[in-house]
């Protein structure tokens, strides 16, 4: 939808990708207000590049029914609220490091799920194998007590774990290779407590600190911080992450 700046609906209509670059670049500055969803930093970094301001909320002002061209309605409104808080748009070396620590707890995540499965497997048959990967690993490679017509499946799933677990050790190479090259990231490891993964996954989030007042903010983006629910007065703040919303008397 585009919104003119006295609030007219000046057409509210699906566009394909390269209208929608055309109309950006056609378009003098403007707020490019977006719904967060998968290519949000693609299409925000294409937006400033063109001199728009982008801003970025998940939930929109819906008056109506939920279709589309109202959602486009209610993410203008919400763009142009007072007070709204709205997600930066990362650069490219951001969304890299993203990428890289996203699959590889995808990956260290597949891989715990498939060595579960296989343990589950022998137990089945009262081999019980320790939790621990060295362990797993002996049992797959040696000689076992399983029928003949299971081995087939177990080379199978064998050949499955080593390749998971060879792009698990490439990903977690590459990006501290990454990390390594990035001048934010090795001045956060620097700091005691910190390693490869909290640096790349801290500058991900937070590399560009302009738009964040002070330190508790980022606090809050990060959802580090407790919960607050306050009515008529009183407070009451909820542990972290907690969904539970208590009953103000």
């Amino acid at each position: 939808a585009k919104v003119s700046k006295h609030g007219e609906i000046v057409f509210n209509k699906a566009q394909s990708p390269s209208k929608v670059r055309q109309i950006l670049a056609n378009s003098p500055p403007s707020i490019v207000a977006m719904e967060g969803c998968g290519s949000f930093h693609y299409w925000g970094r294409i937006a400033q590049s063109y001199g728009h301001e982008v801003r970025e909320h998940v939930k929109p002002y819906i008056s109506k029914q939920k279709t589309d061209a109202n959602d486009a309605i209610g993410i203008a409104i919400a763009a142009i609220q007072p007070n709204m808080p709205f997600s930066p748009v990362k650069n490219i070396e951001q969304q890299i490091l993203q990428t890289f620590t996203v699959s590889r707890k995808f990956l260290d995540k597949q891989l715990t799920q498939l060595g579960n499965h296989i343990r589950a497997l022998f137990y089945e048959y009262g081999i019980t194998i320790p939790r621990t990967k060295k362990a797993l690993k002996e049992v797959l490679t040696e000689r076992n007590d399983l029928p003949e017509v299971l081995l087939p499946l177990l080379n199978v799933l064998k050949a499955q774990y080593q390749q998971i677990e060879q792009s698990l050790k490439q990903a977690t190479k590459n990006l501290e290779q990454l990390v390594s090259q990035n001048e934010q990231c090795q001045r956060i490891i620097a700091l005691e407590g910190v390693g490869v993964l909290g640096a790349a996954g801290l500058i991900a989030s937070l590399s560009q600190t302009e738009h964040f007042k002070n330190g508790r903010c980022d606090s809050v983006y990060l959802g580090v911080t407790p919960k607050q629910f306050s009515s008529g007065g009183k407070t009451v703040m909820l542990k972290q992450g907690t969904n539970y919303q208590p009953v103000m008397i």
